[in-house]
């Protein structure tokens, strides 16, 4: 090899340690600086547990299915606690506020005890004032089961529970306080909610502790979201076309008492609408082992097509008998305003009983 080779191979040799050089320099200036371990652990915080602020923004509540008694929502949960080990002296006018990430400081780990699975994080962000307050923000979403209370249905009002503990490990080393600037308001979230069926009444949070295992006391942030169902769906496409089917029942009253065919006809078509119709709104109804405002409607009309059927085979059973003629007419005549007055009151008592 010539002296001219050997020097272009000590240039190359060189060249690709210098570049290598230059690579680890600017990757450990772009490295994040390891955390302080100091840091991670909770803050010292004596003989009182530590205080700790919880709030709840919440962005939107994408579903309500009262079929399983659950929603699901979006939103920002909140915390604010001092920890002394962060307080600093600011440096400048523009030193004010320190951000650090997820793992750099500790951190509470808040637990959505009523959450169908765990909840989905997506940004996070911790920032500390000079004098050690930590405000705690993070983006989630999640589904949630909450009881509905569903008697009334559909003219009911739900509230939507929210129900946050600290982590099993940490019950006894701190307490819930309320972050009252921040949280969410119903106004706010009425101008884009696309829920069609519900009005958002308000959100009222409670700080309570609950007993769980052993009789172990636990802090809970509660919101519940208090939210009215939009009746008129309901109104208009489920008990307004049962009554006229009902009506239609009635029609048997006035047909001629000795004209059996039509009068059957109309009572089985009726009864088999009523039915189609119960099987074909069944998807929307919630199953709940008591009944319901809509339940017993509908036990109701199928009482009174059932009626139709009683009506109109007293009538054709009186007629079969000469000397009966005159009781299956009285029969039909009493029957054309007493089973509309029974159908009536009945209604009312449902009224009275389920939504008074």
């Amino acid at each position: 090899m010539t002296r001219l080779a050997r020097g272009l191979m000590r240039i190359r040799i060189a060249a690709v340690a210098a570049a290598a050089i230059v690579l680890i320099a600017a990757r450990a200036m772009a490295a994040p600086p390891a955390p302080d371990a100091a840091l991670v652990p909770p803050p010292p915080s004596g003989t009182p547990p530590l205080k700790l602020g919880v709030g709840l923004h919440i962005i939107n509540i994408a579903s309500i299915d009262e079929v399983r008694e659950q929603f699901e929502i979006d939103g920002y949960l909140l915390g604010r606690w001092y920890d002394p080990r962060l307080s600093y002296a600011p440096s400048g006018p523009d030193d004010q506020l320190r951000t650090y990430r997820r793992g750099e400081v500790w951190t509470p780990e808040f637990e959505i005890v009523n959450g169908v699975t765990p909840r989905d994080r997506y940004d996070t962000a911790i920032r500390v004032t000079p004098a050690g307050w930590v405000s705690y923000t993070e983006r989630f979403h999640i589904i949630l089961s909450s009881k509905f209370a569903l008697m009334r249905f559909p003219f009911d009002e739900q509230s939507l529970l929210i129900l946050i503990h600290p982590f099993i490990h940490e019950t006894g080393e701190m307490t819930f306080t309320l972050y009252d600037h921040h949280i969410w308001t119903a106004k706010e979230f009425n101008q884009y909610s696309s829920l069609a069926q519900w009005d958002l009444e308000a959100v009222e949070p409670e700080i309570v502790t609950e007993e769980i295992y052993n009789r172990h006391r636990v802090a809970e942030a509660r919101f519940a979201i208090r939210v009215k169902r939009r009746f008129h769906f309901y109104l208009w496409k489920v008990i307004l076309p049962l009554v006229l089917m009902v009506v239609l029942s009635w029609s048997v009253f006035w047909i001629e008492a000795r004209d059996l065919s039509n009068q059957v006809q109309i009572a089985v078509t009726t009864l088999l609408t009523v039915i189609a119709f119960a099987f074909a709104i069944s998807a929307t109804m919630p199953r709940v082992p008591y009944l319901t405002y809509i339940d017993a409607f509908f036990l109701t009309c199928y009482v009174f097509v059932f009626l139709a059927f009683v009506e109109l085979m007293a009538v054709h059973l009186a007629h079969r008998r000469e000397r009966a003629t005159d009781l299956g007419i009285r029969i039909q005549k009493f029957a054309r305003w007493a089973v509309p007055a029974a159908f009536i009151v009945t209604n009312l008592i449902l009224i009275e009983h389920f939504l008074a």
